[in-house]
C-alpha cells in the first residue's frame, strides 16, 4: 500500500467536518422555523379566541 496524500488526509476530514457543520444548520434552522411558525399560529388561534369570547360577551350585554 501507498502512503496516503495529504491532501487526502486533510481534504477529506474537513470535507466530512463541512458536511455536518451544513446539515446541522440545516435542521437546527427548519426546527427554528417550526417552532416560530407554531408559536405565530397560537398567538393567532388565542387571538380569535379572544375576540369572539369578547363579542359574544358584548352581543348578550346587548340583547339585554
Amino acid at each position: 500500500m501507498g502512503e496516503v496524500p495529504a491532501w487526502l488526509r486533510i481534504g477529506v476530514p474537513a470535507l466530512v467536518l463541512l458536511l455536518v457543520g451544513a446539515l446541522l444548520v440545516w435542521v437546527i434552522g427548519t426546527f427554528l422555523g417550526f417552532i416560530v411558525k407554531l408559536l405565530i399560529g397560537t398567538i393567532v388561534v388565542i387571538g380569535f379566541v379572544a375576540l369572539i369570547r369578547s363579542g359574544i360577551s358584548h352581543d348578550q350585554q346587548v340583547s339585554r
